[in-house]
């Protein structure tokens, strides 16, 4: 009888407050929330480390953002394997609506911008709350990076699904995608629109802007090499002033890093092997993705530390042409081409003479050298396979005598377990480096009436390339702008600046960016004409990549790019 008297008294008092503002927000002590996390500095720095995580999730960095995406659309690579239509139609500039690969990294784009915002949020909830003046410095350091790693994130939002770039003034009124600076609290906040490609830009840059401020000073070293410093976000803010035609600002803020970072390109003995796990965080490095070899399982995911990249794009080797992965893809064969290889495409790799040939090619440099720092040549390049020297082989997967069958090189694990080489690759990747901003930096001299000093930039970088004394003038040197470069297609003969920005950065990602903002994709379909799956199918509208379908279903207010379904 007591037992059901005080229940119901309970009841009652239950009752009697459920109206109460302040009982209505009771909160659990045992669970997260913005009221008790983060409560410390570690706390922020857990978030942090989520965010970096993020940049080597599948989708991104842990396999798909260059053999699956970037590759394919700037026509880096050819398909060995022909079992995925859509990639095959990637690789034709056919972008198919809703294809599984492209919506993933929209998706994890996305989910490193969420990540970003959450840890902004928690830096400002830990300075309001919990914060002394002893952690204004570290909590400075922790927004910078918060802020440098949301525009990471957003330049490939921008530089994939943004509708147009910014060209002689115009295109800045196109769709951009959308801003967010925070979480949503509610469905009408997550109903997001896109905003305009000018204020697609204007964000990144305003993030940018911010890191450098609250980075100012900061340096990184040891265990903590891969945050982004002062001119990591300097450097990114520059190539966005590019990006942007905003050449004054561009000019100054390359100079700043040019001249003040501290920085400067390796040797060539180092550049040769810095893509492949050696000399990583060096003297030209301002950003990395910080990777590591694992065995606990694939790389593509941010609880595992490396990357399954190297499964796609790995090497084919040994007479019995074994793949060191799946070997899906290959670097075209225009590229080879390109890079100045003028050989006939032999009956047999292994052809003596033929070998002979390309060696003598590569000792007198009548190639440019970066086509050997990019790319593998069978039976003239090797690779470690599980402790023994194996020999690049014709490309596995390819009917001997009809392509290159060349290899990548690049961000490829040359001398790994086969399990590392292709599950969980352990090779840093570099986002920016010092001869990318030399190339920015001629860009923006150029295009403030200094040519003399921009061509000076561009000579500088192809001197590195040749193993020359970077500032002293040398025979290789381009004379003019105009000069003929080591490419003999009509896009790259002639204009020194793109060509370099072209080699110098293959396979790194850069070029789709370049061949959007210079509009010359109709020039590049023609010049790379196929790929094993088919023509080349250029469009203009093939510049911008499309909103997956799921993205328009859930999102009223989104959308689509032009030329593709709206729903």
């Amino acid at each position: 009888m007591k037992t059901t008297t005080r229940i119901f008294i309970y009841l009652l008092f239950i009752g009697s407050i459920s109206c109460s503002e302040d009982f209505l927000e009771t909160e659990d002590k045992t669970s997260l929330s913005e009221n008790n996390y983060p409560q410390t500095l570690d706390d922020i720095e857990d978030l942090l480390n989520g965010v970096y995580g993020t940049q080597h999730i599948n989708g991104l960095f842990g396999q798909n953002l260059f053999p699956k995406i970037i590759y394919c659309l700037d026509h880096t690579l050819d398909l060995s394997w022909q079992g995925t239509a859509g990639w095959i139609d990637m690789s034709r500039n056919n972008t198919p609506y809703s294809y599984d690969e492209m919506d993933l990294t929209w998706d994890k784009a996305w989910l490193g911008v969420q990540r970003s915002n959450t840890l902004l949020e928690g830096i400002q909830n830990y300075r309001d709350r919990f914060a002394s003046e002893a952690d204004a410095s570290q909590l400075n350091q922790l927004e910078g990076q918060g802020y440098f790693l949301r525009a990471w994130f957003y330049f490939y939002l921008a530089t994939l699904w943004n509708e147009d770039f910014i060209v002689n003034g115009s295109g800045g009124d196109a769709l951009g995608v959308q801003l967010i600076e925070k979480t949503a609290e509610n469905l009408d906040e997550a109903y997001s629109t896109r905003g305009t490609v000018r204020e697609t830009w204007d964000f990144i840059i305003a993030d940018l802007q911010a890191a450098a401020s609250l980075l100012q000073g900061t340096v990184w070293s040891g265990a903590e090499r891969y945050k982004a410093s002062e001119w990591a976000a300097k450097g990114m803010l520059g190539k966005a002033y590019v990006y942007t035609e905003s050449w004054e600002s561009a000019r100054t803020t390359l100079a700043d890093v040019v001249n003040n970072s501290g920085k400067q390109l390796v040797s060539f003995d180092v550049y040769k092997q810095m893509f492949n796990g050696d000399f990583e965080y060096n003297s030209e490095s301002l950003f990395e993705v910080q990777l590591k070899d694992a065995t606990s399982g694939w790389g593509t995911d941010e609880y595992n530390t490396g990357s399954a990249m190297g499964m796609v794009m790995s090497p084919t080797y040994g007479i019995d042409r074994n793949a060191s992965g799946w070997s899906n893809v290959f670097p075209h064969d225009k590229n080879i081409e390109r890079f100045g290889f003028s050989l006939d495409i032999p009956a047999s790799a292994s052809d003596p003479a033929y070998i002979a040939q390309s060696a003598t090619l590569r000792d007198t440099k009548a190639v440019d050298p970066r086509l050997y720092v990019s790319t593998l040549q069978p039976f003239l390049d090797s690779m470690i396979v599980s402790g023994n020297k194996e020999p690049i082989s014709y490309y596995s997967g390819i009917p001997l005598g009809d392509f290159y069958g060349w290899s990548f090189k690049k961000y490829v694990n040359l001398k790994g377990s086969e399990y590392e080489v292709a599950v969980s690759n352990g090779n840093n990747i570099y986002t920016l480096r010092l001869a990318d901003v030399y190339l920015l930096y001629a860009e923006a001299l150029i295009e403030t009436g200094d040519n003399a000093q921009g061509l000076e930039y561009i000579n500088k970088v192809k001197r590195r390339a040749y193993n020359l004394p970077v500032n002293s003038t040398s025979a290789i040197d381009y004379a003019s702008l105009t000069a003929q470069t080591s490419a003999s297609d009509p896009v790259l003969q002639n204009d020194p600046l793109k060509y370099e920005r072209w080699a110098e950065l293959f396979g790194e990602g850069q070029w789709w960016a370049d061949v959007r903002r210079w509009k010359i994709g109709q020039q590049e379909a023609a010049y790379y004409q196929r790929v094993r799956g088919g023509t080349i199918d250029w469009q203009d509208t093939d510049y911008a990549q499309p909103i997956p379908s799921a993205e328009l279903i859930a999102n009223p207010n989104m959308v689509q790019n032009e030329g593709y379904p709206s729903r």
